[in-house]
């Protein structure tokens, strides 16, 4: 039967309870943690290791005492390897009175370091009986063995530890997901103000609207216009593959490579023809995107275009309320192999009639019973609008969202409306 602790054991506990509280850096608190149970065991040396849950193993995080330097440059430690190793694998706390009648003792340690262990307490450090790492005081002072209300104070310790270090951490992580979502909104606003906002110098040639809804914060489908060499406007829209942030880059990227190129050029295909070297020279990761360009003018009332395609969705043109897709010589996506040809094609635009380009977020989007808004529910939607961009427009984004209103957004939606101007 133990004996009650001493009472440095219970201002050793408050003082655990108090750095709980008052320590928000992890080395720091484990180091006190540490040092506080090492006073009040009066030992040698002390260690505590954490559980890798990726590895498998223990790693030694905090040393103090003789050769604790040593004893961190092993870095670490094989489930049920030694005492700690054991301790860890069975999630039992161990007391060895004597170290050389037990066979659970690893020597090599000891022979490392060159450190003499005569005794040793150890302890898991258990949350939920989820394994947090092991706390272990060696050698104690003024006697010869630990004794088991060392260990009955030493798992009191261990149990407020494995508290500690689970707060630290989930404030760590907190924290660092705070960081994140800045991080993210401030990239968000970065590529909101890099996507174009307004139209006005393309208002008194034709028709433009554009709509763009990122799946996460920030997206990788891309959408612009751009006044070019001769005087007409140059527009983009293309989907860049994959989502986040390095789909956002690599938007950026492309954005940066139209703005250079379209104001010295006049043919779409070339436009993309020259994009796609540049992109295929510095493209990471194998990443590539889908685009249509088309290169506009207003002449007599009606739009006259050219268009090219890098592995884009084929874009469907509205006529005297019929639709049909425009099909377009594609070349290969942008960034995939440098020296690619992009055939442009001319299509001149009526009075009355729409253009609508646009990404797969728009077709692939699903409702709740995970149904796809499909090119043929676009087809029909787009017969049954006017001829203005804009109302056209408001009129698409809303049946997109009343269809996947009860659905989470999967992809990127982006899609444009161009034609000629109202009469």
């Amino acid at each position: 039967m133990s004996t009650s602790p001493p009472p440095d054991a219970y201002r050793g506990l408050i003082r655990v309870s108090c750095i709980i509280n008052s320590i928000h850096d992890y080395r720091q608190l484990l180091t006190s943690l540490l040092q506080i149970t090492k006073e009040v065991l009066n030992c040698d040396a002390g260690s505590l290791m954490l559980y890798e849950e990726t590895t498998h193993d223990l790693t030694w995080h905090v040393a103090l005492g003789e050769k604790a330097d040593k004893l961190k440059e092993m870095g670490r430690l094989k489930m049920g390897q030694g005492v700690a190793g054991w301790v860890a694998e069975h999630r039992k706390s161990a007391l060895v009175a004597d170290t050389a009648k037990d066979e659970r003792f690893f020597r090599g340690t000891d022979t490392r370091t060159g450190f003499h262990t005569r005794s040793i307490v150890c302890v898991p450090l258990l949350l939920d009986n989820k394994l947090v790492g092991v706390l272990q005081a060696l050698n104690p002072h003024h006697k010869k063995f630990f004794d088991e209300q060392d260990l009955e104070v030493f798992e009191a310790y261990g149990a407020m530890a494995a508290t500690a270090i689970e707060k630290i951490r989930w404030q760590e992580t907190n924290i660092q997901q705070q960081k994140m979502q800045q991080e993210l909104e401030i990239a968000q606003e970065i590529q909101s103000r890099f996507l174009a906002q307004n139209f006005e110098q393309v208002k008194h040639s034709f028709q433009l609207a554009f709509h763009y809804q990122p799946a996460f914060q920030i997206g990788g489908d891309f959408y612009d216009v751009q006044k070019t060499v001769n005087g007409t406007h140059a527009v983009i829209l293309g989907d860049v593959t994959g989502k986040g942030v390095p789909a956002a880059l690599l938007m950026a990227q492309i954005l940066s490579e139209f703005r250079h190129l379209a104001p010295r050029e006049s043919d779409p295909g070339r436009i993309l023809a020259q994009m796609n070297d540049s992109l295929s020279a510095r493209s990471a990761r194998g990443m590539f995107a889908t685009a249509w360009c088309g290169v506009a003018h207003s002449l007599n009332g009606s739009l006259q275009t050219q268009q090219a395609s890098a592995g884009h969705l084929a874009p469907l043109r509205r006529s005297a309320h019929t639709v049909e897709s425009v099909e377009l010589p594609s070349g290969f996506p942008l960034g995939l192999s440098p020296g690619c040809e992009y055939p442009s094609l001319g299509l001149v635009l009526q009075p009355g009639e729409l253009l609508c380009v646009y990404t797969d977020g728009v077709t692939e989007g699903r409702n709740a019973q995970g149904e796809e808004f499909g090119t043929r529910r676009l087809r029909q939607l787009i017969a049954s609008l006017n001829s203005d961009a804009v109302s056209a427009e408001r009129a698409i984004l809303q049946s997109i969202r009343e269809f996947g209103a009860d659905t989470s957004q999967r992809d990127d939606v982006t899609f444009l409306l161009c034609g000629p101007l109202l009469q």
